[in-house]
């Protein structure tokens, strides 16, 4: 089905992408952004293999992937003693067992390809500083409403709904890339694991940066990660200027669409970023749409697949996320005995338990 007119509130990466999604389905898809100017303030993402197919999927792949890196492998090292627990190859045989590649990136990088490939596209028009309403919208056609984990969209629609907030508090930072700190390979991606949070690094840009993200309960991360190995402490106390943001979470919608207004990105789904899966989501929302638009009679049964496909998968991520996070954290005996398991474990083996987030494809009913 042709669908005349589709407006998407927000311009972020979800935003963006679902106005691809929905483009080859419609006649105009008007994306309506508050900001007077994009804000790329941010750092670094992954974008596994699910996210790679999905851009593709969207005809954006192409646009992409110059901006993006291959980290040769993923690093799990305790942070206690630096010692490096668990190597996971992410090079062409990965690709090969997933059907798509590996890569990181810089947020504002990715955006900047999305606006490319949106504003090639006849169909997609972009209003900044446009403080729109989605029920008012929503009396011109379907709206997608792609407004962030703080979704007034969600709140309006679904007044119950509700954003967790954690004791967790995550700190972000882009730097100039080291020469080298003692063994740990910096062209990797790097997890670390210590009581009471976790740093994750990795090289994004051009030229490249070290993205580099800490999450305590709380501290500084120089002052919660005060007894971290001596390699984990000198990335960390090179850092000039940290970012900070909570670590929150939507509980958990049976519903995302009601009155023609569908949500999407974080504004439906928004987690803590432990599996590194955020932006990934998005994507996913993006390419479903693609998908199920075509095949449906009416909007309302393209939004009741949409939500088939997608609801149960995206609660299983966010339920998944926390609980990574609750391992990355832990203490004592508890954490030895983690740190032994991935000792013993090979590679491949802790690789497969994400496989089933790597492998998922759209698949509407």
């Amino acid at each position: 089905m042709d669908y005349k007119n589709f407006s998407i509130l927000g311009g972020g990466i979800a935003g963006l992408s679902c106005a691809l999604g929905v483009a080859p389905s419609t006649g105009q898809v008007r994306v309506f952004e508050r900001a007077r100017v994009f804000d790329h303030v941010g750092a670094g993402l992954q974008l596994g293999p699910n996210a790679a197919r999905a851009l593709q999927m969207l005809g954006a792949w192409d646009a992409v992937l110059p901006i993006t890196y291959a980290p040769p492998e993923i690093h799990i090292r305790s942070g206690k003693t630096g010692k490096t627990l668990s190597r996971i190859k992410l090079g062409k045989t990965f690709e090969k067992k997933f059907g798509a590649p590996y890569r990181v990136a810089h947020r504002a990088d990715l955006h900047s390809a999305l606006l490319k490939v949106v504003g090639a596209n006849p169909k997609i028009s972009l209003a900044m500083e446009a403080e729109v309403a989605a029920n008012d919208l929503a009396e011109q056609g379907p709206v997608l409403a792609a407004d962030g984990i703080w979704s007034a969209t969600r709140q309006a629609l679904y007044p119950q709904s509700k954003v967790t907030v954690l004791k967790d508090k995550i700190f972000r930072s882009l730097n100039p890339m080291p020469e080298a700190v003692g063994k740990v390979a910096l062209d990797c991606v790097n997890l670390w694991l210590f009581p009471g949070g976790h740093v994750v690094h990795y090289p994004v840009g051009r030229p490249q940066k070290l993205n580099l993200v800490a999450v305590t309960q709380g501290q500084y991360p120089t002052e919660h990660f005060r007894t971290a190995a001596c390699d984990l402490q000198l990335l960390l106390t090179e850092v000039d200027d940290w970012r900070e943001w909570p670590a929150a979470h939507v509980e958990g919608l049976e519903a995302w669409s009601k009155q023609g207004i569908l949500l999407v990105g974080d504004a439906a789904h928004g987690t803590v970023p432990y599996l590194a899966q955020g932006a990934a989501m998005a994507l996913e929302d993006a390419a479903c749409l693609h998908e199920v638009l075509p095949r449906a009679a009416n909007v309302a049964e393209a939004f009741e697949a949409f939500s088939e496909a997608r609801v149960a998968r995206c609660q299983k991520l966010g339920a998944e996320s926390l609980k990574a996070g609750n391992i990355y954290h832990m203490a004592g005996p508890m954490a030895s005995a983690r740190d032994i398991g991935l000792s013993v474990m090979p590679g491949s083996r802790v690789l497969g338990r994400q496989a089933w987030i790597y492998t998922h494809r759209e698949q509407p009913g």
